[in-house]
């Protein structure tokens, strides 16, 4: 399977690792964490969005509405389930919820999610939060275009190039 993926799915990627290296993580870091993976993503694979659903621009953030709600309940605490989805059919009352594949993302899009992780594990939800509202970025230029505007989708243009900074920043500080 190939991107763009479902932003539970990549959002499940993440809870793993974070289970698995026992590094907390709540609504707000997994929030940053996919955007993160999602820019990076949309930088080195030209234009080619990560995840299905768009970001907003929230006062707080670039935020994925279906992951705001899949993880609001547990507020700024460590999230301990994987999001899940409907499986089954209603037709013969089969549906249940069941975890969102995290398998279906493919090798290419794996070692993004994988670099974002090791990058950024260890920031907290504060810090990875002041990194996506850095000024002239993605969040603050459609903030700044729209002021009294909701709902503002954060186009993946304007992603793409703040990433594809970020990503030639790495490059010529390892040259």
């Amino acid at each position: 399977m190939s991107a763009p993926f479902s932003v539970k799915g990549v959002a499940n990627a993440f809870l793993k690792r974070s289970f698995d290296d026992g590094v907390p993580v709540s609504p707000m870091k997994l929030q940053k964490l996919v955007f993160l993976a999602h820019g990076y993503h949309l930088a080195v694979k030209d234009g080619e969005p990560l995840v299905s659903d768009s970001f907003e621009a929230w006062p707080f953030g670039p935020v994925s509405e279906p992951l705001y709600h899949e993880f609001k309940s547990y507020g700024g605490d460590s999230i301990d389930e994987l999001a899940t989805e409907f499986s089954g059919e209603i037709e013969k009352g089969e549906l249940e919820l069941v975890p969102v594949r995290s398998s279906d993302i493919d090798p290419s899009a794996k070692k993004i999610t994988d670099f974002v992780w090791k990058t950024y594990k260890n920031w907290s939800a504060r810090e990875l939060s002041d990194l996506t509202h850095k000024r002239g970025w993605a969040w603050d230029r459609i903030r700044e275009e729209r002021p009294n505007q909701r709902s503002l989708v954060i186009p993946n243009e304007y992603i793409r190039d703040d990433f594809k900074e970020v990503v030639k920043k790495k490059s010529e500080v390892a040259a």
